[in-house]
Protein backbone atom coordinates (compact mmCIF):
# COMPACT_ATOMS: atom_id res chain seq x y z
CA UNK A 1 0.00 0.00 0.00
CA UNK A 2 1.18 3.50 -0.75
CA UNK A 3 1.20 6.38 1.68
CA UNK A 4 -1.28 8.85 0.18
CA UNK A 5 0.90 11.68 1.41
CA UNK A 6 3.18 10.53 -1.42
CA UNK A 7 0.49 11.02 -4.11
CA UNK A 8 -0.60 14.26 -5.75
CA UNK A 9 -3.67 14.20 -7.98
CA UNK A 10 -3.77 17.28 -10.17
CA UNK A 11 -5.97 19.02 -12.73
CA UNK A 12 -5.70 21.77 -15.33
CA UNK A 13 -8.66 24.13 -15.40
CA UNK A 14 -9.72 27.50 -16.79
CA UNK A 15 -12.51 29.27 -18.60
CA UNK A 16 -16.15 28.46 -17.94
CA UNK A 17 -17.35 27.80 -14.41
CA UNK A 18 -18.66 24.40 -15.54
CA UNK A 19 -15.08 23.14 -15.80
CA UNK A 20 -14.39 24.21 -12.22
CA UNK A 21 -17.63 22.55 -11.04
CA UNK A 22 -16.65 19.31 -12.77
CA UNK A 23 -13.20 19.40 -11.18
CA UNK A 24 -14.62 19.77 -7.69
CA UNK A 25 -17.03 16.93 -8.44
CA UNK A 26 -14.05 14.75 -9.31
CA UNK A 27 -12.30 15.74 -6.08
CA UNK A 28 -15.39 14.76 -4.11
CA UNK A 29 -15.58 11.40 -5.88
CA UNK A 30 -11.96 10.66 -4.95
CA UNK A 31 -12.55 11.61 -1.31
CA UNK A 32 -15.67 9.41 -1.29
CA UNK A 33 -13.37 6.42 -1.92
CA UNK A 34 -11.83 7.06 1.48
CA UNK A 35 -8.45 8.24 0.24
CA UNK A 36 -6.78 11.57 0.96
CA UNK A 37 -4.12 12.41 -1.61
CA UNK A 38 -2.77 15.91 -2.08
CA UNK A 39 -4.72 17.91 -4.66
CA UNK A 40 -3.07 20.37 -7.03
CA UNK A 41 -4.85 22.71 -9.45
CA UNK A 42 -2.98 24.13 -12.42
CA UNK A 43 -5.24 27.08 -13.21
CA UNK A 44 -5.29 28.98 -16.48
CA UNK A 45 -6.83 32.01 -14.84
CA UNK A 46 -7.06 33.55 -11.37
CA UNK A 47 -10.37 32.51 -9.86
CA UNK A 48 -8.90 30.25 -7.19
CA UNK A 49 -6.62 30.52 -4.18
CA UNK A 50 -4.93 27.69 -2.34
CA UNK A 51 -6.90 26.20 0.55
CA UNK A 52 -6.42 23.40 3.08
CA UNK A 53 -7.95 21.04 0.50
CA UNK A 54 -5.89 21.92 -2.56
CA UNK A 55 -2.91 23.92 -3.77
CA UNK A 56 -3.31 26.29 -6.73
CA UNK A 57 -0.59 27.21 -9.22
CA UNK A 58 -1.91 29.98 -11.48
CA UNK A 59 -0.99 30.96 -15.03
CA UNK A 60 -3.30 33.99 -15.27
CA UNK A 61 -1.96 35.33 -18.58
CA UNK A 62 -1.49 32.08 -20.51
CA UNK A 63 -4.86 32.33 -22.30
CA UNK A 64 -7.06 35.20 -23.42
CA UNK A 65 -10.49 33.66 -22.95
CA UNK A 66 -12.20 36.70 -24.45
CA UNK A 67 -11.10 35.71 -27.93
CA UNK A 68 -13.34 33.28 -29.76
CA UNK A 69 -10.59 30.80 -30.58
CA UNK A 70 -9.77 27.20 -29.83
CA UNK A 71 -7.67 27.32 -26.68
CA UNK A 72 -7.94 23.75 -25.39
CA UNK A 73 -4.53 22.84 -26.75
CA UNK A 74 -2.93 25.43 -24.43
CA UNK A 75 -4.71 23.95 -21.42
CA UNK A 76 -3.61 20.45 -22.49
CA UNK A 77 0.04 21.52 -22.58
CA UNK A 78 -0.13 22.51 -18.94
CA UNK A 79 -0.85 18.96 -17.81
CA UNK A 80 2.76 18.21 -18.78
CA UNK A 81 4.03 21.46 -17.26
CA UNK A 82 2.20 20.38 -14.11
CA UNK A 83 4.71 17.55 -13.62
CA UNK A 84 7.21 20.12 -12.35
CA UNK A 85 4.78 21.38 -9.70
CA UNK A 86 4.14 17.94 -8.18
CA UNK A 87 6.17 17.78 -4.97
CA UNK A 88 5.38 14.20 -3.98
CA UNK A 89 6.90 10.90 -5.09
CA UNK A 90 3.90 10.04 -7.28
CA UNK A 91 1.67 12.17 -9.49
CA UNK A 92 -1.61 11.53 -11.24
CA UNK A 93 -3.02 13.94 -13.81
CA UNK A 94 -6.80 13.68 -14.26
CA UNK A 95 -9.12 15.52 -16.68
CA UNK A 96 -11.74 17.63 -14.94
CA UNK A 97 -14.64 15.76 -16.59
CA UNK A 98 -13.94 12.49 -14.78
CA UNK A 99 -15.16 10.84 -11.59
CA UNK A 100 -13.40 8.20 -9.50
CA UNK A 101 -15.15 4.84 -9.18
CA UNK A 102 -12.84 2.31 -7.49
CA UNK A 103 -9.80 2.70 -5.25
CA UNK A 104 -7.13 1.17 -7.48
CA UNK A 105 -4.43 3.70 -6.62
CA UNK A 106 -2.67 1.28 -4.25
CA UNK A 107 -2.36 -1.33 -6.99
CA UNK A 108 -1.17 0.94 -9.77
CA UNK A 109 1.30 3.01 -7.79
CA UNK A 110 2.72 0.03 -5.95
CA UNK A 111 3.55 -1.43 -9.35
CA UNK A 112 4.53 1.67 -11.29
CA UNK A 113 8.27 0.93 -10.91
CA UNK A 114 9.55 4.41 -11.79
CA UNK A 115 7.43 4.53 -14.94
CA UNK A 116 4.53 6.36 -16.58
CA UNK A 117 1.01 4.97 -16.09
CA UNK A 118 -1.15 5.19 -19.21
CA UNK A 119 -4.00 3.57 -21.12
CA UNK A 120 -4.32 3.31 -24.87
CA UNK A 121 -7.10 5.25 -26.52
CA UNK A 122 -10.30 3.22 -26.76
CA UNK A 123 -11.08 4.31 -30.34
CA UNK A 124 -7.66 4.94 -31.87
CA UNK A 125 -5.11 2.72 -30.09
CA UNK A 126 -2.27 3.26 -32.58
CA UNK A 127 -0.91 6.16 -34.59
CA UNK A 128 -1.98 4.48 -37.83
CA UNK A 129 -5.57 4.08 -36.64
CA UNK A 130 -5.54 7.67 -35.38
CA UNK A 131 -4.59 8.88 -38.87
CA UNK A 132 -7.28 6.71 -40.42
CA UNK A 133 -10.17 7.54 -38.10
CA UNK A 134 -9.48 10.85 -36.40
CA UNK A 135 -7.58 13.04 -38.85
CA UNK A 136 -9.57 15.12 -41.32
CA UNK A 137 -8.49 14.41 -44.92
CA UNK A 138 -7.36 17.98 -45.54
CA UNK A 139 -5.07 17.79 -42.46
CA UNK A 140 -3.58 14.37 -43.16
CA UNK A 141 -0.46 15.57 -44.95
CA UNK A 142 0.33 18.06 -42.19
CA UNK A 143 -0.21 15.38 -39.55
CA UNK A 144 1.97 12.85 -41.39
CA UNK A 145 4.69 15.48 -41.81
CA UNK A 146 4.69 16.16 -38.08
CA UNK A 147 4.63 12.47 -37.17
CA UNK A 148 7.66 11.84 -39.37
CA UNK A 149 9.47 14.73 -37.68
CA UNK A 150 8.56 13.30 -34.26
CA UNK A 151 9.73 9.82 -35.25
CA UNK A 152 6.27 8.26 -34.90
CA UNK A 153 5.39 5.11 -36.84
CA UNK A 154 1.90 3.75 -37.65
CA UNK A 155 2.33 0.84 -35.24
CA UNK A 156 3.26 3.07 -32.29
CA UNK A 157 0.75 3.20 -29.45
CA UNK A 158 -1.58 6.18 -29.12
CA UNK A 159 -2.34 6.88 -25.47
CA UNK A 160 -5.34 8.64 -23.96
CA UNK A 161 -4.39 11.91 -22.30
CA UNK A 162 -7.27 11.97 -19.82
CA UNK A 163 -5.53 10.11 -16.98
CA UNK A 164 -1.74 9.89 -16.67
CA UNK A 165 0.23 8.68 -13.65
CA UNK A 166 3.94 8.64 -12.89
CA UNK A 167 6.64 8.21 -10.33
CA UNK A 168 8.88 11.28 -10.36
CA UNK A 169 12.33 10.31 -11.59
CA UNK A 170 14.89 11.82 -13.94
CA UNK A 171 13.63 9.53 -16.73
CA UNK A 172 9.95 10.39 -16.32
CA UNK A 173 10.94 14.04 -16.09
CA UNK A 174 12.52 13.65 -19.53
CA UNK A 175 9.22 12.38 -20.96
CA UNK A 176 7.19 15.34 -19.72
CA UNK A 177 9.85 17.90 -20.60
CA UNK A 178 10.07 16.37 -24.07
CA UNK A 179 6.33 16.78 -24.58
CA UNK A 180 6.50 20.46 -23.62
CA UNK A 181 9.48 21.04 -25.91
CA UNK A 182 7.71 19.41 -28.89
CA UNK A 183 4.60 21.42 -28.09
CA UNK A 184 6.51 24.70 -28.09
CA UNK A 185 8.44 23.81 -31.23
CA UNK A 186 5.23 23.15 -33.14
CA UNK A 187 2.81 25.70 -31.74
CA UNK A 188 5.50 28.36 -31.53
CA UNK A 189 5.11 28.66 -35.29
CA UNK A 190 1.45 27.67 -35.52
CA UNK A 191 -0.30 29.87 -32.99
CA UNK A 192 -3.69 28.65 -34.21
CA UNK A 193 -4.84 25.22 -33.14
CA UNK A 194 -4.44 22.48 -35.77
CA UNK A 195 -7.30 20.11 -35.11
CA UNK A 196 -5.36 16.90 -35.76
CA UNK A 197 -2.42 17.91 -33.56
CA UNK A 198 -3.36 17.25 -29.93
CA UNK A 199 -1.16 16.79 -26.87
CA UNK A 200 -1.56 13.04 -27.29
CA UNK A 201 0.58 13.03 -30.44
CA UNK A 202 3.48 14.64 -28.59
CA UNK A 203 2.93 12.35 -25.61
CA UNK A 204 2.99 9.27 -27.86
CA UNK A 205 6.23 10.46 -29.43
CA UNK A 206 7.89 11.07 -26.05
CA UNK A 207 6.91 7.62 -24.78
CA UNK A 208 7.94 5.93 -28.04
CA UNK A 209 11.48 7.13 -27.31
CA UNK A 210 11.44 5.49 -23.87
CA UNK A 211 9.14 2.45 -24.14
CA UNK A 212 10.71 0.89 -21.04
CA UNK A 213 8.86 3.50 -18.97
CA UNK A 214 5.37 2.59 -20.23
CA UNK A 215 3.06 1.02 -17.65
CA UNK A 216 -0.10 0.19 -19.61
CA UNK A 217 -3.08 0.00 -17.27
CA UNK A 218 -5.71 -0.77 -19.92
CA UNK A 219 -9.00 0.94 -20.58
CA UNK A 220 -10.27 0.53 -17.01
CA UNK A 221 -7.96 3.30 -15.86
CA UNK A 222 -9.68 5.94 -18.01
CA UNK A 223 -13.05 4.50 -19.02
CA UNK A 224 -15.07 6.58 -21.50
CA UNK A 225 -18.60 5.36 -20.84
CA UNK A 226 -19.81 5.10 -24.44
CA UNK A 227 -21.71 1.81 -24.42
CA UNK A 228 -20.81 -1.83 -24.84
CA UNK A 229 -19.63 -1.45 -28.44
CA UNK A 230 -16.91 1.03 -27.49
CA UNK A 231 -16.37 0.64 -23.74
CA UNK A 232 -17.75 -2.55 -22.18
CA UNK A 233 -18.68 -2.59 -18.50
CA UNK A 234 -19.25 -5.61 -16.27
CA UNK A 235 -20.89 -5.52 -12.84
CA UNK A 236 -19.81 -8.03 -10.20
CA UNK A 237 -19.78 -7.97 -6.39
CA UNK A 238 -20.93 -4.34 -6.30
CA UNK A 239 -17.99 -3.31 -8.49
CA UNK A 240 -17.84 -1.87 -12.00
CA UNK A 241 -15.25 -3.51 -14.25
CA UNK A 242 -14.25 -2.20 -17.65
CA UNK A 243 -11.85 -2.50 -20.56
CA UNK A 244 -11.08 -1.15 -23.99
CA UNK A 245 -12.95 -2.96 -26.81
CA UNK A 246 -9.72 -4.52 -28.14
CA UNK A 247 -8.76 -5.91 -24.71
CA UNK A 248 -9.87 -9.25 -23.29
CA UNK A 249 -9.41 -8.71 -19.54
CA UNK A 250 -11.68 -6.59 -17.36
CA UNK A 251 -10.33 -4.62 -14.42
CA UNK A 252 -11.96 -2.43 -11.76
CA UNK A 253 -12.71 0.96 -13.31
CA UNK A 254 -10.64 3.75 -11.78
CA UNK A 255 -12.15 6.79 -13.53
CA UNK A 256 -15.25 7.24 -15.64
CA UNK A 257 -14.71 9.95 -18.25
CA UNK A 258 -17.49 12.02 -19.78
CA UNK A 259 -18.40 15.66 -20.32
CA UNK A 260 -21.94 15.53 -18.95
CA UNK A 261 -22.67 18.89 -20.57
CA UNK A 262 -22.51 17.11 -23.93
CA UNK A 263 -24.06 13.72 -23.24
CA UNK A 264 -25.48 11.40 -20.57
CA UNK A 265 -22.73 8.89 -19.65
CA UNK A 266 -25.31 6.33 -18.57
CA UNK A 267 -27.56 6.40 -21.65
CA UNK A 268 -26.18 3.20 -23.22
CA UNK A 269 -26.05 1.13 -20.03
CA UNK A 270 -28.78 -0.57 -18.01
CA UNK A 271 -29.93 -1.58 -14.53
CA UNK A 272 -27.29 -1.40 -11.75
CA UNK A 273 -24.60 -0.15 -14.12
CA UNK A 274 -26.75 2.76 -15.24
CA UNK A 275 -27.63 3.66 -11.66
CA UNK A 276 -24.03 3.60 -10.47
CA UNK A 277 -22.83 5.74 -13.38
CA UNK A 278 -25.52 8.35 -12.73
CA UNK A 279 -24.73 8.36 -9.01
CA UNK A 280 -20.99 8.73 -9.57
CA UNK A 281 -21.54 11.72 -11.86
CA UNK A 282 -24.00 13.23 -9.34
CA UNK A 283 -26.83 13.12 -11.86
CA UNK A 284 -29.31 11.83 -9.26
Amino acid sequence: MIDFNDLTIYFTVGGNQSHYDSMFKCMRSIKNLGVKPKFLVIELGNKLNSTEDYEVVSFPNAIDFSKNKKIGYIIWKHKYIGFNHVKTRYGLYVDTDTVAVNQTFDYYFSNIQEGVLVSRHFWVPTIGVYNEKAVQPELLQETLRLEEKLGLKPQDAFFAGGVIGFEKTEKTQEVFDDVVKMYNDYYGENVEYVRSVTDELFFAAALAKQPQLIRNAGGALNHCSMGEEFMPIAYHNNTLYGRNPFESMNAPITFLHCDTGRRDPSEKYFNEVKEIIRRKFELV
